[in-house]
């Protein structure tokens, strides 16, 4: 089996070159100045909601450590959390960027949500029965994808002199999956 750093690598190579390089034109390639400060206006609310939302999480699972929460109760909350976060994943779907460059881009990362949003899933109908065996393990791909989307992000905006928000440079670095058992 590869090492887990071995899986991250081949994750943000495989990210990067579906990102491309790209050509020039603003349908296609490298996507202009205008069209890459679109897309980070629309993908950071998004973000930083998803951001806030998980932060959520920590207390209902520290709750349920602590045993102040039941395992049913905190599988509840959790429940309640997936749904909002399922209404992130719908919205991070729907941006379809024109460039193609963006939209290369954008799949994995968005992809990234659909992968989250399952293991919130199969976490909330653990909690209750305590059956933790079965979650899904996409957290190296989750953060394989995401910093392959910062980095990429990052080299598009100095290309064309854009200033990305201050904290984009955190995303992948955090817990991706929250855990039961704690980090």
């Amino acid at each position: 089996m590869p090492a887990p750093h071995s899986i991250v690598a081949a994750g943000i190579a495989a990210a990067l070159a579906l990102a491309g390089c790209g050509g020039g034109g603003s349908a296609g390639g490298t996507p202009s100045r205008h069209a890459l400060a679109s897309y980070v206006q629309r993908v950071e609310p998004i973000r930083l909601a998803v951001n806030r939302l998980l932060d959520d999480a920590d207390p209902i699972l520290e709750g349920y450590r602590s045993h102040r929460l039941s395992p049913r109760e905190a599988g509840r909350r959790f429940d309640r959390l997936e749904r909002r976060f399922a209404r992130y994943t719908e919205q991070i779907a729907a941006i379809e960027p024109a460039n193609s460059g963006l939209a290369r881009l954008h799949r994995p990362y968005a992809y990234t949500y659909v992968l989250e949003d399952a293991y919130l899933s199969a976490l909330a109908a653990a909690l209750p029965e305590q059956r933790f065996d079965h979650l899904p393990d996409t957290q190296a791909r989750q953060r394989a994808a995401i910093i392959a989307w910062r980095t990429r992000l990052a080299l598009l905006a100095a290309r064309r002199g854009l200033r990305l928000p201050s904290d984009l440079q955190r995303a992948g670095r955090g817990e991706i999956a929250p855990s039961p058992g704690g980090s």
